[in-house]
């Protein structure tokens, strides 16, 4: 890499810090891009170099966390055999769900401004540019079972997981995580049966 896509890359990941501290500090829509580029010690035109506007930055660093979150939980269940379909999912899950409840800010900053198509089209790096749906969709492929309507499926279970945990783990109500997880892996496994083909 040259030293002039060096610091492309530091100022980019400047802006993307300063616009991340700012947005769950104040709340996106208490942020202007004017603060982002002060806070990151930069003239505005900068900005718009490398983003459309702050909602831009903002999916940019959505897909960013979501990113980190579904690596590390997909290399962690890859470690292990599991024997089912629902045991894969449910430990994926189970993973995401110990990451956010170690770092409730990405929760909040996640959950609050997650759409389904920022998540449906999340690019994931480090697993070759694999998508957060791509998981998914390989988890259905390696079980050999058939399934109907597969992204609603998905969406179901993602969304279900988003708000549940979102009470649970930052509120505690109505109930905590621990109370809440038999019932929501429950849950998740009725949405995969209640789609499958039979």
């Amino acid at each position: 890499m040259s030293k002039i896509d060096e610091k492309k890359k530091l100022k980019k990941e400047t802006l993307l810090s300063s616009a991340f501290e700012l947005f769950t500090e104040k709340g996106i829509n208490n942020t202007s891009i004017s603060d982002i580029v002060k806070h990151a010690k930069m003239a505005k035109g900068t900005f718009y170099l490398y983003f459309k506007d702050k909602f831009d930055i903002r999916d940019r660093l959505i897909a960013r966390q979501a990113s980190i979150l579904f690596e590390k939980a997909s290399i962690e269940i890859e470690k292990r055999n599991w024997n089912t379909l629902e045991d894969r999912i449910v430990a994926l899950i189970d993973n995401i769900i110990n990451q956010l409840q170690e770092n409730p800010i990405i929760l909040r900053f996640i959950s609050k401004n997650l759409s389904w198509a920022v998540f449906s089209s999340i690019q994931i790096e480090e697993l070759d540019n694999r998508n957060c749906m791509d998981i998914f969709q390989d988890l259905l492929k390696e079980s050999g079972r058939r399934f109907r309507n597969e992204n609603l499926m998905i969406f179901m279970i993602v969304e279900l997981v988003n708000a549940t945990c979102y009470n649970a783990i930052l509120i505690g109500q109505p109930s905590t995580m621990e109370e809440l997880k038999p019932e929501l892996i429950t849950a998740v496994c009725n949405i995969i049966g209640q789609f499958e083909c039979k």
